[in-house]
């Protein structure tokens, strides 16, 4: 498959697991650069190293941030642009219902 989206920069939140997690996955085998969030320090260090691990090659950030808080997200959004620049993506994976 070829999405030509090779060397576009694509957001993820919830990507330590899970769908969002399969996403990046599909991302980086396509060549996008990644940045993705998590609440969970621990799952979102093993993710990380996982995609690291599997796309050796691959451009991948990740931050701790909730995104129910919105500093923390203002935050994540700060870190990626001052990574990677403007976005070109986003998969907004992330959320809880009450």
């Amino acid at each position: 498959m070829n999405a030509h989206i090779e060397g576009r920069v694509a957001v993820v939140t919830g990507g330590s697991s899970g769908i969002g997690f399969e996403t990046l996955r599909l991302l980086l085998g396509e060549g996008a650069k990644v940045a993705f969030c998590g609440r969970d320090p621990d799952r979102l260090a093993s993710a990380h190293a996982a995609l690291q691990n599997d796309y050796p090659d691959g451009d991948i950030f990740s931050y701790r941030c909730d995104v129910l808080n919105a500093e923390e997200v203002q935050a994540f959004a700060d870190a990626v642009k001052s990574r990677f620049g403007a976005a070109d993506m986003l998969i907004n994976n992330a959320g809880q219902g009450y």
